[in-house]
């Protein structure tokens, strides 16, 4: 039997904007292909940063080693890392103005340095400047400095969330159908208790 091909990488080499980062002034962004590191999906790439007042001195550090652009964006390196399920749910397409923005700065490469990324779910998203050099060290500090544990509960939390998102649609399933499917009050009574169940366990998940 044919091997069955691997799925295309919906993220690697597109114009992306995620939606975690853009409370960062981060516009856009265009990322290679992903690598495991301490459980998390890391990518190198570049971006296109505005400044915002919450971020400035971060911003103005950058900025300092390479020009911004007459619309008061800044290209830069980043190192992007994010649980596998956030990494999936990066893939928001850059459209217009944006995309052709990021496009542009991706050869000849920009000249400022890193900019680490760090997307761990909903309410817990990192933007960090690193003085290493290599991706694999930028993460690897930013690890040190934050403690490993607060990597592993949410990763916890995005596996008890996506349990919990099929169990609502399941509960969800059952309360509508469950007359057509011959299942009567108690397919419908188990149904509710599913939404029940999936949603206290949702918030059980959410970040605090």
């Amino acid at each position: 039997m044919a091997e069955r091909a691997p799925r295309p990488d919906r993220v690697e080499g597109r114009a992306l904007s995620p939606r975690a980062f853009r409370p960062f002034g981060i516009e856009a962004v265009v990322l290679g292909p992903p690598t495991s590191q301490e459980g998390l999906v890391r990518r190198e790439g570049v971006a296109v940063w505005r400044r915002m007042a919450e971020h400035g001195p971060v911003f103005d550090r950058l900025a300092a080693t390479a020009a911004v652009d007459p619309d008061g964006l800044l290209p830069v390196r980043v190192v992007v890392a994010a649980t596998p399920a956030r990494d999936r749910a990066m893939r928001v397409p850059a459209i217009g103005d944006r995309a052709t923005r990021v496009e542009a700065v991706t050869e000849p490469p920009p000249l400022a340095g890193w900019l680490l990324l760090v997307d761990e779910g909903p309410g817990e998203t990192w933007l960090y400047l690193p003085e290493e050099d290599h991706p694999s060290a930028v993460l690897d500090a930013f690890l040190g400095r934050r403690g490993r544990t607060d990597f592993a509960r949410a990763r916890r939390r995005s596996g008890v969330g996506s349990l919990a998102s099929l169990g609502l649609l399941l509960g969800l399933f059952l309360v509508i159908y469950g007359s057509a499917l011959n299942l009567g009050p108690p397919g419908q009574l188990a149904g509710a208790a599913m939404i029940v169940a999936s949603l206290a366990a949702l918030l059980a998940a959410r970040p605090r």
